[in-house]
């Protein structure tokens, strides 16, 4: 599934369409930068733009353009590095400022060289299979013997356009994005890659984060020391409370990992003020066993061992 994004969509990251105001880029031209990627150049013909916005297709329908990348102010020279080999793509470009943007440019094509010979399959069937209030767990299909590893890209929130994220080795069909902001939608595909070049991209899969831990102030207590207790219940299924204080306005991060040491899911990473507080973890996507939380808040650090039995 592609994204479909035309100047109407970058309405929502400008505070008016003032189409006027900005002279449109001119005399684009693309050429391919053996072996890797596509250089794309044009005219800057205005004076007040913020930075340039790169759109690409493989056909001229208007539901394939899809934005590649930014550029800033001044910057004649964008850079594609997705690319397969063999495949014609259309690119056009256009400025824009706080005010609004420009008109497109003129449109330009090219047909990435390169060896087709021994690039890796594309995977496919990309899918989410398990979403927390700070991760995102997929799997894919691998369609190639010949790959190096798999590139993740993803688009988060108020991105426009996908950006690479990480790296996994040959045969690793799984990832892991952690450290994400509950309740917010991120997009996600893959290709794979060698020493040739890359595939083309995978289906795209969108998922949205679970909504955030519940927290409490108990505004009868005062906070006169950093503090964390013992969870409550322990053992537990699958819910558990953690009491903590902090005397002063800090930034709090509160963390579980499992027996090996490995993050599982980040519960808090805010400003709160001081005061005494109880945060809830639901641990219902998570297998029976011996588990930790850790605090970490203005210098202070604690970690404690909970247990979840199911």
């Amino acid at each position: 599934m592609k994204k479909v994004l035309t100047i109407f969509a970058i309405f929502c990251i400008c505070n008016s369409l003032a189409y006027s105001q900005i002279t449109a880029p001119s005399n684009l031209r693309c050429e391919t930068e053996h072996p890797f990627y596509v250089k794309v150049r044009w005219d800057d013909n205005s004076n007040n733009e913020s930075g340039f916005f790169v759109e690409r297709a493989t056909n001229l329908d208007s539901a394939d353009w899809e934005i590649a990348g930014r550029v800033s102010q001044n910057m004649r020279i964008f850079n594609d590095y997705w690319i397969t080999y063999g495949q014609k793509y259309f690119y056009r470009s256009f400025a824009y400022n706080n005010s609004g943007f420009s008109g497109y440019s003129n449109i330009d094509s090219v047909i990435a060289l390169g060896d087709t010979t021994n690039l890796p399959g594309k995977p496919t069937n990309l899918r989410v299979t398990n979403t927390t209030m700070t991760s995102i767990s997929m799997i894919w299909d691998d369609n190639s013997n010949n790959e190096f590893g798999f590139i993740i890209a993803r688009k988060k929130p108020g991105d426009i356009f996908f950006e690479y994220i990480d790296t996994v080795q040959t045969d690793v069909l799984t990832y892991q994005d952690v450290g994400l902001t509950p309740d917010n939608l991120y997009v996600y595909k893959v290709c794979s890659y060698n020493g040739t070049g890359i595939s083309d991209y995978s289906n795209s899969v969108s998922a949205v984060t679970k909504e955030s831990t519940r927290i409490t102030r108990h505004n009868l207590e005062i906070a006169n020391n950093f503090f964390i207790g013992n969870n409550y219940p322990n053992p537990f299924n699958p819910v558990t409370n953690i009491k903590f204080a902090i005397p002063s306005r800090s930034f709090v991060k509160i963390t579980i990992y499992n027996s090996q040491g490995s993050q599982q899911e980040i519960l808090l990473n805010n400003f709160l003020s001081s005061g005494t507080y109880t945060i809830s973890w639901n641990a219902g996507t998570f297998s029976s066993g011996v588990y930790f939380y850790g605090i970490e808040a203005d210098g202070f650090k604690e970690l404690r061992k909970m247990i979840l039995i199911k």
